[in-house]
């Protein structure tokens, strides 16, 4: 074996503009030594980007070196004792596809030069060969090898940012669907199925998509917002796998106002299965993620037209007081009268109890009265009979239930039975409105109440905290004293003050720190102790998160001022 001493290698591989240039490894097989010397010893390589130059005088030494070595280039003879030259190149082309190989034979023979080729040889040349011409074969050789290495850098890079793109997908088709819910999608229907394509959306121009709204009514569970926000995507996804059904081509998302959406874009599968799934749906809801599901299943709609199309479905699910846990097929036509109200004047649009719920949280109680006592009127307007009064009956409750519910305390613990009990409401409009009046005054002021008493909570909270900055503080040990239920204040404390109790208390405590650290000599480890830390070490490692400085530093800088 021959290797290219250093000197003959310094300032080579480079081109002329100073970019650096692959290396390459050529290995020479001839059991002719005198050959072989003269290809390897013979010619001068330097001006090559060549590294290594390997040496074999048979083939079963050449598959050896193929086997111990990158080999980018062979350069052998064909006819050699035992095994020749197309056995290697067979071998080759198994073991080592990328690598290039020259043959070199003594005879003319048709047969060799059409199997050469076959076997993807890259240049067949007749001995003797001229050291010129050879070299000529390898700088076309490496040429190619260059451009073969230009292009599987090109292929790697393009595979890892299509790796990267498909693990961004789903958020870029979601993207896409609340553009579409925003009414933002391209007017000109070849850019849009542009989009369709960039997006791997199997859609065309023209082509409609199947809306069902998810809308979820009842936790069994007591959840958190960051819980409820995990279980409502958990109930997306289960929707994707449980309602898109064969087609395997759908979306779940949630759109800008939280309300849960899966798109279909089968718009024309059979719509007697889809409802089916949905029933599916909602029994695998009830039984694996404790929550009371319905579904609305609207028309087949093109996409520029979505926003319309889920405002109809959010108005029906706001008009369905009386049918939880249902499916609700609202075709062409579905209206309030279709959820089972009947009857004379049910067909009425029923008000937007949604948007009254977001009016009672924002404190605009004159509003909503206004917006009561106008709806009641054009209810009376209109003759709404006793199935209309009772859809706002139900509707009513529901959204004063949802409100308080949003403030974390269920509406059971605001109003009794007797508050909500309709009695006379049912009579007529001028009855319910005062009753809806009634109602909403009793309930702002039992929020009123409860915020009140929250505050209280919290300033007691805050106040055994800092009596007892010395001792080990725990969540349980300050219910007690406050006399509340440990889950509830937690809730309770993160929701008034926008952080965790276990937060609170440590910054309480470093606080605590500072202080002692600037204005006394105290040894820090007794500082520490004296604030409920046993371990100094975990008590050092909190000083530095919070402060972003160690105890010593703080120390040092403050007492210097």
């Amino acid at each position: 074996m021959n290797r290219l001493d250093n000197g003959r290698l310094a300032g080579r591989g480079r081109l002329n503009d100073g970019e650096e240039r692959a290396m390459v490894t050529m290995l020479v097989v001839d059991d002719e030594i005198y050959a072989l010397k003269g290809i390897t010893q013979g010619i001068e390589w330097d001006d090559l980007p060549i590294s290594q130059i390997l040496e074999a005088e048979s083939v079963p030494e050449a598959r050896r070196q193929l086997e111990a070595n990158k080999v980018d280039l062979v350069i052998s003879d064909i006819e050699m004792p035992g095994a020749n030259g197309m056995e290697l190149l067979r071998y080759i082309r198994e073991a080592c596809p990328s690598t290039l190989t020259i043959f070199l034979t003594g005879h003319a023979r048709f047969e060799y030069a059409q199997e050469a080729m076959h076997h993807g040889c890259f240049e067949y040349v007749l001995k003797p060969v001229d050291h010129d011409e050879l070299k000529e074969i390898v700088r076309r050789a490496v040429a190619e090898i260059e451009e073969r290495r230009a292009q599987l850098t090109f292929e790697e890079t393009i595979e890892t940012y299509r790796r990267q793109w498909t693990s961004q997908l789903p958020i870029l088709v979601e993207r896409f669907w609340q553009e579409a819910l925003a009414g933002r999608l391209p007017s000109s229907a070849e850019r849009l199925a542009r989009e369709y394509a960039l997006y791997d959306i199997p859609l065309a121009a023209g082509d409609r998509v199947l809306p069902v709204m998810l809308s979820i009514e009842r936790w069994e569970l007591e959840l958190d917002g960051r819980d409820e926000s995990i279980m409502e995507y958990a109930l997306r996804k289960a929707a994707a796998e449980i309602i898109v059904g064969p087609s395997e081509a759908g979306a779940a998302l949630q759109d800008r106002s939280q309300q849960n959406l899966l798109l279909l874009y089968r718009a024309d599968e059979d719509r007697a299965a889809v409802l089916e799934r949905c029933r599916a749906y909602i029994r695998a809801c009830r039984e694996y993620f404790h929550c009371t599901v319905s579904c609305y299943v609207g028309v087949p709609t093109p996409p520029t037209s979505l926003a319309g199309e889920l405002e109809r479905l959010s108005r029906l699910e706001r008009a369905n007081v009386t049918q939880p846990a249902s499916v609700i097929d609202a075709g062409p036509g579905a209206d309030a009268a279709s959820l089972g109200a009947g009857g004379p004047g049910a067909g009425q649009t029923m008000p937007p109890f949604m948007e009254w719920g977001i009016l009672l949280d924002a404190g605009g109680l004159a509003e909503l009265e206004t917006a009561i006592a106008d709806a009641l009127r054009r209810m009376k307007e209109e003759g709404a009979g006793r199935e209309s009064l009772e859809l706002f009956y139900y509707g009513y409750v529901h959204m004063l239930y949802q409100s308080t519910l949003r403030r974390g305390v269920p509406a059971g613990e605001l109003l009794t039975q007797q508050d909500i009990a309709e009695g006379q409401a049912l009579r007529s409009p001028e009855a319910m409105n005062a009753w809806a009046l009634r109602l909403l005054a009793r309930t702002a002021a039992a929020l009123q109440e409860r915020q009140r008493d929250a505050s209280a909570v919290i300033a007691k909270i805050q106040s055994y905290v800092q009596d007892h900055l010395d001792e080990e503080l725990g969540r349980d040990e300050i219910a007690r004293a406050v006399y509340r239920n440990p889950a509830y204040l937690s809730r309770l404390f993160r929701k008034e003050t926008g952080m965790s109790l276990t937060d609170y208390i440590a910054q309480a405590k470093i606080e605590r720190a500072k202080r002692l650290l600037e204005g006394t000599n105290d040894k820090i480890s007794n500082i520490a102790e004296g604030l409920g830390y046993t371990h100094f070490s975990y008590f050092a490692k909190l000083f530095k998160k919070v402060t972003g400085v160690t105890p010593q530093d703080y120390r040092k800088k403050h007492q210097s001022m």
